[in-house]
């Protein structure tokens, strides 16, 4: 027969109430959910907040793809100490993109006692958010800056990109940007092409040959008058969403420039640092090639990324070509384009026209780079009117059943542009306008 006293009645009773709350409190605590914060320019940032007796915080996830309790996952991190009473884990080199899946299981240490909780998800779902209207009210000279120069590397074009006095080429009115460009003898006189000097005021470039020139020779200065806006120090952005409402020029050896352009030459000079193109119709009526028939006129809308040294420059292009019905210069059309750390998405009218995505082994073919590089950068925008040069009309083509009066690799390129101004004057008019309606961009 068993014997207790009550001494050790008492203890055992209270062994066992101690015990019995111990495993109610080990049972009934509950592993803290964390909170997601999406970095900028990329990146994320997991956190919990600090309670009683937490001592260490642990994460591990992957994205779009699941993770099992105590696998290691692309996103992992420790922290043993609180920082203004958050437990904080960042990663600054995640490329995450709006729709993403986070899989993640998470450790905490509290009071000494481990605690894990596992197959939990959270998806990204970023609010865009409005950070530039443009509705050209106003000409806004703290938001839009004339580039002015006389155009060299990489493109050459045939034109001057004059300053704010020329508001004969660029203007606001009745809502609209218009910019149009103007042949330069009709306002500087006959043979100022081929025997006059230009020294241009405000010249924005740091090239001495692009801020002047003397006629000489081969070498006449810019026979057109063009503008080119920018707002390089204004507004500039990474990822997201740009919508442009415009009515591209008409004429032949005409082009819209609607670009995004790096902020700073990360990756090198030019196209090093790559040039995001938001719409591109040429304003020929007629621009096809000799050889096999393909289109280049104003039948054609094309949009796309251009990289490359000036030797070797490569152009990502996707495109919709309208065989019948009005051509791209005849209305207005809203052109947007999606931005983001996977890639590119080009819409007109809300249509979408193609994507863009990075190979396998990135843009710019290298391991020292992300797979989005030089995209993965601040870009600016970038409104005028091209006029000829060497990328924009491909060799090998005639216009209205002329051939193209200049060879990209030549030296007289723009001479004999000029030399063949009376096939192409003709098709210049009114309709050379270049009309920007509005411009909105959306935080990604």
């Amino acid at each position: 027969m068993f014997h207790y006293d009550i001494c050790s009645i008492s203890i055992f009773i209270l062994l066992s109430s101690n015990l019995t709350s111990y495993l109610t409190l080990v049972n009934s605590y509950v592993v803290p959910t964390p909170t997601f914060e999406v970095l900028n320019p990329k990146g994320i940032l997991i956190s919990i907040s600090d309670e009683p007796g937490l001592q260490f915080f642990a994460f591990q996830g992957n994205i779009n793809r699941t993770i099992k309790l105590n696998e290691i996952g692309r996103i992992s991190g420790e922290v043993y100490k609180k920082n203004n009473g958050k437990w904080i884990i960042q990663n600054r080199n995640m490329d995450l993109a709006n729709g993403d899946v986070i899989h993640y299981w998470t450790y905490v240490q509290v009071n000494g006692i481990m605690y894990n909780k596992g197959e939990q998800t959270w998806t990204i779902a970023v609010t865009n958010e409005l950070v530039f209207n443009e509705p050209f009210d106003i000409f806004n000279d703290s938001l839009w800056r004339h580039e002015v120069k006389i155009p060299l590397a990489p493109d050459y074009e045939f034109c001057i990109y004059h300053n704010k006095q020329h508001t004969f080429v660029a203007s606001v009115k009745n809502g609209m940007l218009k910019i149009k460009p103007a042949i330069l003898e009709n306002y500087y006189g006959v043979n100022a092409t081929t025997y006059g000097t230009l020294i241009l005021s405000d010249c924005s470039s740091t090239n001495r040959a692009e801020c002047q020139r003397k006629a000489t020779s081969f070498s006449i200065l810019p026979p057109v008058i063009s503008a080119r806006l920018i707002t390089k120090n204004s507004f500039y952005f990474q990822y997201g969403k740009i919508e442009i409402r415009a009515k591209f020029p008409e004429g032949d050896w005409l082009y819209p420039e609607m670009w995004l352009k790096p902020k700073y030459d990360y990756y090198g000079p030019d196209y090093s640092s790559g040039c995001i193109t938001l719409g591109l119709a040429r304003g020929n009526d007629n621009l096809v090639n000799t050889v096999d028939g393909s289109i280049y006129d104003s039948r054609r809308l094309d949009f796309g990324v251009r990289i490359g040294t000036n030797v070797n420059i490569t152009n990502h292009m996707v495109s919709r070509i309208r065989e019948n019905g009005p051509r791209w210069t005849q209305d207005f059309h809203v052109y947007t384009t999606i931005w983001n750390s996977k890639g590119f998405q080009f819409f007109v009218d809300g249509e979408e026209v193609g994507k863009l995505n990075p190979p396998t082994d990135g843009w710019m073919y290298g391991n020292n780079f992300t797979k989005m590089a030089p995209f993965d950068q601040k870009f600016y925008i970038v409104i005028g009117v091209g006029v000829g040069g060497i990328r924009v009309f491909p060799d090998k083509t005639t216009s209205s059943g002329h051939t193209k009066p200049w060879k990209n690799i030549g030296a007289k390129a723009m001479l004999n542009f000029w030399h063949a101004k009376d096939k192409w004057s003709p098709s210049w008019s009114e309709k050379t306008t270049f009309e920007i309606d509005y411009i909105r961009v959306w935080s990604s």
